[in-house]
């Protein structure tokens, strides 16, 4: 039975009252996190430095929020978001260093395996009903990512082999974030996940920066603010993503992320001058016909919020 909402001063709220609430927060992550990977480019860090800056800002303000909002660190959450933890951390040295090395167009659309690598756990391990409507749909938008990175290696001599490979890596753990994500959002609200899986990240982005160089480097003011960008942009779409991941499968929220390749290499194309061929604008087009088609056929089957017992902090 569903739990009283009333006196939860961190329950949803009026977003939370309806069933297409935790898509509409997916796909704002989508936008959050296609601005992150703009931002990073620009970042006057390497990647791995990024990551740390980026992830230990992340931990001192939704580590502030969460403590003056009346949450308190414990044991069990800190175990329950260390696999997300440690799979957020690597990811963002990973792919930071990709977007450093290669186009945002073939970097983002790497990134796009997720749904197809997480079929075998969501549907084996956590029972999830892809249905054939969707799995068609996931093919389509995956077909469409794989035109657009061909179309990137031919035509942009800013490609790199090493950059698509190091975001095949961060993608490949990427997947383990969604994983523990989705897991620890059964005992932890949102909020209390970001908190706690952030010190986490922080430790394991500091282990790749030592590793990666000669030692942390001084950054200077632009760095520091751009890292800073990323904690509340990005970072906010985490939060959103981690809220809507309690109630929408992890098959929907990874498909949902694809919509990041189009945004991003669009953004790319204005604010870098990076270049985009027809076949690739065909590529994106084909994603996002096939991410609406999807987002509609997972709206029809989406969980209430209300039918599930909301965890304070969310």
């Amino acid at each position: 039975m569903p739990e009283d909402r009333s006196a939860d001063p961190h329950a949803s709220g009026a977003i939370g009252d309806h069933a297409l609430a935790p898509l509409a927060a997916a796909v704002a992550a989508t936008g959050l996190w296609s601005v992150g990977n703009l931002i990073a480019v620009s970042a006057g860090l390497p990647g791995p430095q990024l990551a740390f800056w980026r992830t230990l800002f992340g931990a001192v303000i939704y580590g502030g929020v969460f403590l003056a909002t009346g949450g308190r660190y414990s044991k069990q959450g800190l175990k329950a978001s260390f696999v997300g933890g440690v799979a957020f951390g690597l990811s963002a040295a990973l792919f930071f260093s990709a977007l450093k090395l290669t186009t945002v167009a073939s970097a983002t659309v790497i990134a796009a395996l997720q749904p197809v690598l997480l079929l075998p756990y969501s549907t084996r391990r956590m029972g999830e009903r892809i249905g054939p409507a969707r799995l068609v749909l996931i093919a389509v938008a995956v077909s469409g990512t794989a035109i657009t990175v061909l179309g990137a290696s031919d035509s942009s001599g800013e490609w790199s082999l090493a950059g698509d490979l190091l975001a095949l890596a961060g993608t490949t753990v990427g997947c383990a974030y969604f994983v523990g994500t989705k897991s620890a959002r059964e005992t932890l609200g949102a909020l209390e996940y970001q908190a706690s899986a952030l010190p986490t990240a922080t430790a394991v982005a500091l282990v790749g920066a030592l590793i990666s160089g000669p030692g942390l480097e001084s950054p200077a003011t632009g760095a520091l603010l751009a890292a800073l960008a990323m904690t509340i942009v990005p970072g906010s779409g985490h939060l959103l993503m981690a809220w809507s991941q309690r109630h929408l499968e992890v098959s929907a929220t990874a498909t949902i992320a694809l919509g990041v390749t189009v945004m991003s290499s669009l953004g790319a194309v204005v604010v870098y001058d990076q270049s985009l061929e027809p076949v690739q604008v065909l590529g994106m087009a084909v994603v996002l016909v096939a991410l609406a088609l999807f987002v509609r056929q997972t709206g029809r089957t989406a969980v209430d919020p209300a039918e599930v017992g909301v965890i304070p902090g969310e």
